[in-house]
C-alpha cells in the first residue's frame, strides 16, 4: 500500500481509531491489517503514533541496532495490540493475517512477542500460527512470501510450544492464484505440523524457532551460548561517496581514484581524482561473497579511526592525507543530509565524513565473512591481498556480517562450521531471508565449541575450508569437500541420524 501512497489513509486511521470504543466488544476479531514499514510513513504520522507504541511495549531495540533499523517496526503489529485491547472482550479470539516478521525477526519483533498488554497487564495466549511460505495469497505485494495467520485468545498466557502448519506448494506445481478454491490450494500443497519456541528459552520474547520435534531435539545439541562474537561490516553511505573504482597508481605513490555513483539510491556527482592511498582498502560487498571465496572487489575510502570509532578529525587529515580531505569536502552538503538520525548526529558532533561500523575488529588478521539478509550462510574468509599500491586487508561493507580471529587455523575451523548444511539448516529455523538471516545476531544461539589445535575434527574442518578456498579460487568442483565438511560438523556436536 506505501507504493500506492495510500499509508496515509491508515496513519489516519491508526490516529484516530483506537481512541475509547463506542462498538462495544466482541467475542470474535478478525481482519487483514495493513502492512506499513515504519520508515514508509512520514514524521508527522510517525509522532501522531508514537505514544501507541509507547503504550503496547512495541519498541525494544536500543543502541546501534536501533540506529541501523533494527528497530523498524510494522504497523500491523500496532493494530493487533490495539485490537485485542479495545475491540475483543476477555477470553475471546482474535485471528489476523500478518507478517512472519513478527514471529521471525530478532529485534523489531521482541515487544510484539511479549503477547501482554502492558498498559493493563492483560495476557494474549498464541493458539496457533499458519506460515503460508510460498503459497502466496497477495501476489502484487512485495512482501508476498511472508504471509502468516494466527489466532490468540485474550486474558490467557501463551505457552510454548505453539503448534504451527507450514504450507508449501506441492514439487513442480506453478504460482498459485487468488482465484483457486480452498480445496484446490490444499490438493496441491504440503502441509506440515510444527512446533514453535523461542530461540532462547530463558527469553519468551527470542525470535520463534520452528521445527518438527525430532529437529527440536536435533537444534539442541548445538544450541547454547557462543564463544564467537560477530560483528557488521562497514556502514559508509552514501556509497556513491565511499566506494571506489581504481582507476591508476602514480609513480609518487597517490592513486587515480573514481567514485561509484552507480552504486546506492543517494545520488552524487561523479569525480575522478588523486588521494593518498593511507585510508584506501580493498573491499568486497555481500554480492561479491561466495563459499570459500569472492568474486571480485573494488575499493572504499575509510576515513575513521579504528581505535578511536571516530573520524579522523581534521587536523589530522590536512597533516597526513590533505587531497583526501579535498576530496571529502566536496561532499560535506550531502554527508550531513544522510537519511539515518544516527549518522547525521555523529558528523555533526564530530566531522561530516563519519561513518559506523568501524573498529579494531574490522582490521583484524582474519576476518570469517558472509552475506546478511539472505537464505544461506556462504563464509569466506579474509585476510590481506595484494594491491597494485601495497599489500592491505580486505574489508567488508555493510550487510555483510564477521568473527574477526587472529589465527589462520581457527578462521577455516569457523569458516567450514559455518558454511555446513547442520548449521545453516538451525538458522533457518528462526531465521528468514531478509528479516535477520545471517546477521551478526543470528549466530549468537549457535554453541560453536572454541577452537582446538589439538582436536582432530578441528583441525580436520580447517584442513578443509582451506583446500575449498584453494578449489574456489581455481575454479574446480567442491561438492565433494562439502559432504565431507557436513560429515565433520555432525561429529563435532556429536550428531547421529
Amino acid at each position: 500500500m506505501a507504493d500506492n501512497n495510500e499509508n496515509g489513509i491508515w496513519a489516519k486511521y491508526l490516529k484516530n481509531a483506537f481512541a475509547p470504543a463506542f462498538l462495544g466488544k466482541f467475542d470474535f476479531v478478525i481482519g487483514n491489517p495493513p502492512w506499513i514499514r515504519w520508515d514508509f510513513l512520514s514524521d508527522d504520522y510517525r509522532k501522531a503514533t508514537l505514544k501507541l507504541w509507547h503504550k503496547y511495549g512495541l519498541f525494544s531495540l536500543k543502541g546501534y541496532e536501533g540506529r541501523l533499523g533494527g528497530g523498524k517496526k510494522d504497523f500491523s503489529m500496532l493494530f493487533t495490540y490495539a485490537c485485542a485491547d479495545n475491540y475483543l472482550k476477555d477470553k475471546g479470539i482474535l485471528g489476523f493475517v500478518i507478517t512472519i516478521d513478527v514471529f521471525k525477526s530478532k529485534g523489531r519483533g521482541e515487544g510484539f512477542r511479549s503477547f501482554t498488554i502492558k498498559n493493563n497487564n492483560v495476557n494474549l495466549k498464541v493458539l496457533s500460527m499458519e506460515h503460508l511460505v510460498d503459497v502466496e495469497p497477495f501476489t502484487t505485494a512485495r512482501n508476498r512470501n511472508k504471509t502468516s495467520i494466527f489466532f490468540l485468545r485474550k486474558g490467557e498466557k501463551t505457552t510454548y510450544p505453539v503448534h504451527i502448519i507450514e504450507w508449501r506448494k506441492k514439487h513442480g506445481i506453478g504460482k498459485i492464484t487468488p482465484d483457486w478454491s480452498l480445496e484446490k490450494v490444499i490438493e496441491n500443497s504440503e502441509l506440515k505440523n510444527l512446533e514453535a519456541i523461542p530461540i532462547v528459552s530463558k527469553k519468551l520474547t527470542s525470535s520463534w524457532q520452528t521445527g518438527s520435534v525430532s529437529n527440536h531435539r536435533l537444534f539442541d545439541k548445538i544450541k547454547g551460548k557462543n564463544p564467537y562474537k560477530a560483528h557488521a561490516g562497514v556502514y559508509g553511505v552514501p556509497y556513491g561517496v565511499f566506494w571506489m573504482e581504481l582507476k591508476e597508481v602514480r609513480p609518487d605513490g597517490k592513486i587515480v581514484v573514481k567514485n561509484m555513483t552507480e552504486r546506492g539510491d543517494i545520488k552524487v556527482q561523479p569525480v575522478t581524482t588523486v588521494i593518498e592511498s593511507d585510508l584506501i582498502f580493498p573491499a568486497v560487498s555481500g554480492r561479491n561473497i561466495t563459499r570459500f571465496g569472492i568474486k571480485s572487489h573494488f575499493y572504499m575510502l575509510v576515513p575513521q579511526n579504528p581505535k578511536t570509532r571516530k573520524p579522523y578529525p581534521e587536523d589530522w587529515m590536512l597533516e597526513n592525507t590533505p587531497m583526501t580531505f579535498a576530496y571529502l569536502k566536496q561532499f560535506e552538503k550531502v554527508l550531513l543530509s544522510r537519511r539515518s538520525k544516527s549518522v547525521r548526529e555523529l558528523a555533526n558532533k564530530t566531522e561530516p565524513y563519519a561513518i559506523f561500523g568501524v573498529g579494531e575488529y574490522t582490521f583484524e588478521k582474519y576476518r570469517v565473512t558472509w552475506m546478511g539478509l539472505t537464505d544461506r550462510i556462504s563464509a569466506v574468509v579474509l585476510s590481506k591481498i595484494r594491491t597494485d599500491f601495497g599489500i592491505k586487508p580486505i574489508i567488508s561493507t555493510h550487510l555483510t556480517s564477521f568473527i574477526p580471529v587472529d589465527n589462520k587455523e581457527e578462521a577455516h575451523y569457523l569458516c567450514a562450521v559455518l558454511n555446513s548444511e547442520l548449521v545453516n539448516n538451525f538458522i533457518k529455523s528462526f531465521s528468514l531471508r531478509g528479516g535477520g538471516f545471517g546477521t551478526p545476531s543470528s549466530i549468537k544461539p549457535l554453541a560453536i565449541p572454541q577452537f582446538d589445535p589439538n582436536n582432530k575434527i578441528h583441525k580436520k574442518l580447517a584442513e578443509l575450508s582451506e583446500e575449498a578456498h584453494n578449489h574456489v579460487k581455481r575454479d574446480i568442483d567442491i561438492s565433494d569437500i562439502e559432504k565431507e565438511i557436513n560429515s565433520e560438523v555432525e561429529k563435532l556436536w556429536n550428531i547421529k541420524y
